[in-house]
């Protein structure tokens, strides 16, 4: 088996180290008229977080709670209205990947390879089962499978009731992959996966049967790093189509059905994506956050004074887009113009993944483990 070499995201642009041939000079926090109030509705310690490890743990949310770990396998139930703690188990599992909630269950990957389900109303433990390798992305679930994806391009579905295997599929992956997080996607009877060499792939999800596969991105240049194409972030299915972003390489929307490309544009993310309304919402891997026409694939706006800020991926809360950065802040932009409306900071270091909306609600980790809830209102 060939080694892998894992890249963090946020090593590639380090702000500001003059020694780092890719660092970028951070734009200064920007000025704006504030139209929103941002209010925190609850906070609550959840653990460490991520501190200075390159997981992405993001939180996950449900009609029943919202749920939130570390990477000392501390996972933890609150309620959406005040915050109240539900439950709380401590597995001493060593989480690398964010959470997913759902179907009567919390699920989790770790850095052995284990995939875990505990149960959404106590927190006990359902099953447990190693698979090949570390597992990174959250996994994704409907009512019979639930779908994992580890470092090594493996993907595995296990039974929902009782984790027993019933299927595996695999593709090869490059020697250089990004530390990200490209959770599966279900819908109707297929899965979506993106994977390292720039391929989604769509399988059955009864079976794991390949439906299609399309590459989104072609590796060029010499080196390992100028030839990663990584699809990091989530893809989003909606409309027939299947949207994709891959790091050094395109947007794209491919037919949900067959896989043919409908078009695609440069631009380098690795963060998650979201959209509303026919529009898809981009931050790209410099800070440039950018809205595109999920038909056409023409950009409607482009935002470039959060540039070189270390941006999370996007979340959508009502008619705004919010997007975390490096220090800790989290910016409220309209939907519609891209004007930044709102600002308030969370924690100094910064955020353990992109938010989470729920509810009009958008629910953050930082990471020192600080979950809190923000609701925003129009400023009269």
């Amino acid at each position: 088996m060939k080694k892998l070499l894992v890249l963090a995201c946020s090593l590639l642009f380090i702000a500001g180290c003059s020694s780092n041939p890719h660092a970028i000079e951070p734009n200064p926090l920007p000025d704006f008229d504030a139209q929103y109030q941002v209010k925190c509705d609850w906070s609550r310690n959840a653990g460490k977080g991520i501190h200075k490890a390159y997981l992405h743990l993001a939180p996950a949310a449900t009609h029943r709670a919202v749920y939130a770990a570390d990477l000392e396998g501390r996972v933890t139930a609150y309620s959406h209205d005040r915050g109240r703690r539900q439950w709380r188990v401590n597995n001493d599992d060593r989480i690398s990947g964010g959470l997913y909630a759902g179907y009567g269950v919390v699920m989790y990957g770790t850095r052995e390879g284990d995939a875990v389900a505990l149960s959404e109303e106590d927190g006990s433990e359902r099953w447990r089962v190693r698979l090949s390798s570390e597992i990174l992305a959250a996994p994704a679930a409907n009512a019979d499978a639930a779908v994992f994806k580890t470092l090594d391009g493996q993907v595995i579905a296990l039974d929902m009731e009782s984790g027993d295997e019933l299927w595996r599929f695999d593709d090869p992956v490059p020697i250089l992959v990004l530390r990200g997080a490209a959770r599966p996607t279900i819908a109707g009877d297929r899965v979506y996966v993106g994977f390292a060499n720039g391929k989604v792939i769509a399988l059955d999800v009864r079976n794991g049967v390949p439906v299609w596969e399309r590459r989104v991105a072609e590796p060029t240049g010499r080196s390992e790093l100028e030839r990663l194409v990584d699809l990091a972030n989530n893809l989003i299915v909606e409309g027939g189509g299947v949207f994709a972003g891959s790091f050094q390489g395109r947007v794209a929307v491919l037919d949900q059905d067959n896989g043919r490309p409908y078009w695609g544009k440069d631009l380098s993310t690795y963060g998650m994506m979201a959209s509303r309304l026919g529009v898809l919402f981009v931050a790209d891997s410099t800070g440039h956050v950018s809205a595109i026409d999920q038909r056409t694939g023409n950009a409607l706006w482009k935002q470039d004074l959060l540039y070189g800020r270390g941006l999370t991926g996007v979340a959508v809360q009502d008619d705004q887009i919010v997007v975390g950065d490096s220090e800790g802040y989290l910016h409220w932009m309209d939907a519609s113009t891209g004007h930044i409306t709102a600002r308030r900071r969370h924690h100094r270091k910064g955020f353990a993944a992109a938010p989470v909306a729920h509810d009009d609600v958008i629910y953050v980790l930082g990471r020192r483990g600080r979950l809190s809830a923000y609701s925003i209102t129009p400023r009269n």
